[in-house]
């Protein structure tokens, strides 16, 4: 059941790699990231909406973090690690965490672009300490079912294909 109305203050927050992984290995087609933002807003007020990024020195990239800043998003950018043994990690669920805590007081719905079921303690603190109702947009088939338990609502992504997805 969706619970929205007008004077929500609300938080967007995206883990861009993990719907882009999640559209690129379930569809083979890339995210309509303004059709997310638009959604997760609906009729409320937006106070913040953050891409969370990783630099990984591709062509186009300069580009895709060009349309989401277009689009509204404030992106956050951080170097991929590369590892001695030629391991590479790249992932912001501490920073996007640390920045739910912080924003969180300010606002009275956090949606997190996300399918990781590493922020189920995040989902749980929001709603239990800071009060604030919590929402994820994600693809079902890659959400776990543990984050979509503790969410007040879940939009799944996949249902909705046409509207969250890019045409190639």
């Amino acid at each position: 059941m969706t619970t929205q109305h007008a004077a929500q203050r609300v938080g967007v927050f995206v883990d861009v790699q993990n719907m882009y992984y999640s559209a690129r290995n379930l569809y083979q087609k890339k995210v309509n990231f303004g059709a997310i933002l638009k959604e997760a807003v609906g009729n409320r007020q937006l106070v913040r909406a953050i891409a969370y990024v990783i630099r990984a020195e591709v062509e186009q990239e300069h580009n895709f973090f060009e349309a989401l800043s277009n689009q509204g998003f404030e992106v956050r950018a951080k170097d991929l690690q590369t590892f001695t043994g030629g391991g590479k990690k790249g992932d912001w669920d501490v920073g996007l965490a640390m920045d739910v805590l912080k924003i969180g007081p300010k606002i009275d719905v956090v949606v997190l672009v996300s399918g990781d079921g590493d922020y189920v303690d995040l989902v749980r603190y929001v709603k239990e300490v800071v009060g604030a109702r919590f929402e994820v947009i994600a693809f079902g088939e890659t959400t776990s079912s543990k984050l979509m338990d503790e969410v007040h609502q879940f939009t799944d992504m996949s249902k909705a294909k046409n509207k969250f997805l890019l045409a190639k």
